[in-house]
């Protein structure tokens, strides 16, 4: 030993041992969540969002005022508190714990005697937060009972992506034998007409519809020259009205590497062509025997209103992204009209302009992070499964009150062009973190396709709900791009796309079950959703959002008990509705009808059946499949609607009990003008701690 050495015991060696044991288990205790999936993730920002607007409402103060006063019932005041205010921001289907200690300590939990408990979960998260008690003096209470809601239909518009053909029809039979679309010149069946049919829903009021088509032409003799696009006749229902001439065609850009020059058109397709229900078109392709020639994409945009059934005192808003379109490429090339580095496609003028300088990210620098791509402008991505995209990307700023009760929300992505992929994030500023809803590709623990590229695997309706906070500043990205497996950087674009948001200054409890964003391998895709009935209950609602393909959707109850299958994909179906219809009452009482009836209260399974294109070339999803793909997207969901509105109050602080009263009739008024037969009580808050810790843990039941 030296003078500033160790002696090593048994005793010191084992307690170092038990010190680097410990270390080692609180950091992987505090790395875990990290590693524990989307899932997990969202269970965070739910716990973090629901005790920040628990704390701004007053909900965490009136409780702990109440527990701490000379009352008899001073624990179950504080309860009910509590319960009444967790309840309604805690969905269905998620267990919750959350414990107060402002010197008496007071917890609620769910009711687990159907579902998994806080004892028996292994993935719980837990959040704690210490709030300031309230100042000195009187904490006054008022409020008001609301009766149970009404239901209304309300109207709402959409676009949607009716039919999208996102491939290169030369890569299917016939087209791609010798004399492409120059011999085999329909679209679909090849020489001879043979109708593809898409879906508008029943009962929709229909404004009309937009087209866009891309051409691609190659001259087989020489270079350069200019090559012309094609001339089209599209037929729609058997009406042949829509004739575009080749000239009329917009010159995009000449592909990199190649010879190809490649072309756009955009064009409406009038509202007397058009059939709620099921609707059918094909193409025929005006030729020049000059030219080797292509289709490299076809979209269909339909605009309708369509009714949903909805408790009134709900607030829907159709938050719009920008538009954008465009290619962008990875170096300074010839595109056919000076060099650049993609073009810029303007969707409402129809304008093409250069993109004079680079932009570029990896995806890992794109996915899941901030970064200044998501202005509408293209850029390329690198390293998408080892693959380039050419992109864009659009980002909306959704700011929800701490007030206004999140019901339901969605996003619909309308994209087109040689779109390949697509990825949906959320971000907001409590997490402080973007976070993933929807990727083409299977990524982390999500599995999103049985396809490893996820090609095709294109969106319409994505569920963001659970997603969206309370009380918080929102981002929602899309982003979309072209698969570049070597160098060709084609167009892609993103036309009317959207947010749905359904919101209530109410405490309206609004369940959502979303089913999974999945794509099959083959042209049948089946899952099954249970969901959950309570004595409240008064609607269950399935919107579906289906793979943009669809040819039969079928919904059961995992038996033969079929409540709708059919061609056309509704927006929505009344579950109760049906099951009354049909004599099932499986979920509604035996003396229910369609028009009135009665939930019985219980846990059911739901699931859903869906049929793609039979022929690939149809939706051109996969050329190596003989049959296109079916998908379902989260947007596809049961709504459980339970509108039995509890008590509605404010709070305010007095220096006597008469004034905190006032103060808190009056902050309740300006929530709620109308409201009548308003109760008021008043508590001293001198006894308050000055700190008072809450704890919230959540778990999947």
């Amino acid at each position: 030993m030296d003078e500033k050495g160790f002696i090593f015991t048994a005793d010191a060696t084992l307690a170092l041992v038990v010190v680097i044991v410990f270390t080692v288990t609180v950091a992987s205790y505090i790395m875990l969540p990290m590693y524990m999936g989307q899932e997990h993730q969202h269970l965070e920002a739910l716990a973090d969002s629901a005790l920040q607007v628990m704390e701004q409402d007053g909900t965490l103060d009136s409780a702990s005022v109440a527990a701490l006063s000379n009352s008899s019932n001073a624990t179950n005041e504080s309860k009910m508190i509590l319960s009444s205010s967790v309840d309604n921001l805690i969905p269905n289907g998620i267990g919750y714990r959350l414990t107060i200690d402002p010197g008496t300590p007071v917890s609620v939990e769910r009711d687990s005697s159907m579902n998994t408990s806080y004892l028996y979960n292994k993935d719980t998260v837990t959040r704690v937060r210490v709030i300031s008690g309230p100042q000195e003096g009187w904490w006054g209470r008022a409020w008001f009972k609301s009766e149970p809601v009404e239901f209304t239909n309300q109207q709402v518009n959409l676009t949607t992506t009716s039919w999208i053909f996102h491939n290169w029809l030369t890569n299917f039979y016939p087209w791609s034998q010798s004399g492409n679309l120059r011999t085999y010149s329909y679209w679909g069946s090849g020489t001879t007409p043979q109708a593809i049919s898409f879906t508008i829903p029943d009962g929709a009021t229909i404004y009309g519809a937009k087209y866009l088509q891309g051409s691609s032409s190659d001259n087989r003799y020489s270079w350069p020259t200019t090559n012309p696009a094609f001339g089209t006749n599209t037929v729609i229902n058997s009406k042949p009205a829509l004739v575009v001439n080749s000239n009329q065609f917009t010159f995009l850009n000449k592909r990199v590497d190649s010879s190809e020059l490649m072309y756009n058109y955009q064009g409406n397709i009038s509202q007397s062509l058009l059939n709620p229900g099921l609707n059918n078109f094909y193409v025929n392709f005006i030729t020049n025997s000059n030219y080797d020639y292509n289709m490299p994409w076809f979209s269909i945009l339909s605009t309708y209103a369509t009714n949903i059934t909805v408790p009134v005192n709900v607030s829907t808003n159709k938050i719009p992204f920008q538009n954008a379109a465009g290619l962008a490429v990875d170096r300074l090339t010839d595109l056919g009209a000076g060099n650049g580095y993609g073009r810029i496609y303007n969707l409402e003028t129809g304008q093409v302009t250069n993109l004079n300088y680079l932009r570029e990210i990896s995806w890992n620098d794109m996915y899941n992070h901030d970064h200044s791509y998501s202005d509408g402008i293209p850029f390329v991505i690198t390293g998408v499964n080892g693959e380039d995209g050419s992109a864009v990307s659009v980002v909306k700023d959704v700011n929800i009150p701490s007030d206004n009760n999140i019901l339901d929300a969605y996003v619909v992505v309308n994209s087109w062009g040689a779109v390949d992929n697509t990825l949906v994030e959320v971000w907001d500023d409590q997490s402080n973190d973007w976070r993933t809803v929807f990727c083409s590709f299977d990524i982390g623990e999500a599995e999103y396709s049985d396809l490893s590229d996820g090609y095709g695997n294109l969106p319409g309706t994505i569920y963001i709900g659970k997603e969206l906070m309370q009380g918080a500043n929102n981002k929602v990205r899309i982003t979309t791009w072209d698969n570049v497996p070597s160098s060709d950087y084609d167009l892609v674009g993103l036309q009317d796309s959207y947010i749905m948001l359904s919101t209530s200054e109410y405490k309206i409890k609004w369940d959502t079950y979303p089913f999974d964003s999945h794509q099959a391998s083959d042209n049948s895709e089946v899952q099954t959703k249970a969901f959950t009935l309570t004595e409240d209950s008064q609607k269950a609602m399935l919107f579906l959002g289906l793979g943009l393909n669809t040819r039969n959707v079928r919904v059961d109850y995992g038996n033969n008990q079929i409540l709708y299958q059919g061609s056309v994909v509704p927006f929505s179906l009344d579950l109760a509705a049906l099951d009354a219809q049909k004599g099932f009452h499986k979920i509604t009482t035996a003396n229910s009808t369609a028009t009135n009836y009665t939930l019985v209260p219980g846990n059911y399974p739901l699931r859903i059946t869906v049929t793609g294109p039979s022929k690939a070339w149809e939706s051109g999803d996969y050329q190596s499949l003989s049959t296109g793909t079916a998908s379902i997207f989260s947007g596809t969901r049961i709504g459980v609607i339970n509108p039995q509105i509890q008590n509605e109050w404010s709070t305010g602080m007095g220096s006597t009990a008469e004034e905190a009263m006032q103060n808190a009739t009056a902050n309740l008024l300006d929530k709620y003008p109308g409201a009548q037969n308003i109760h008021t009580s008043a508590l001293f808050a001198g006894n308050t701690p000055n700190s008072v810790t809450v704890r919230l843990d959540l778990w999947n039941q």
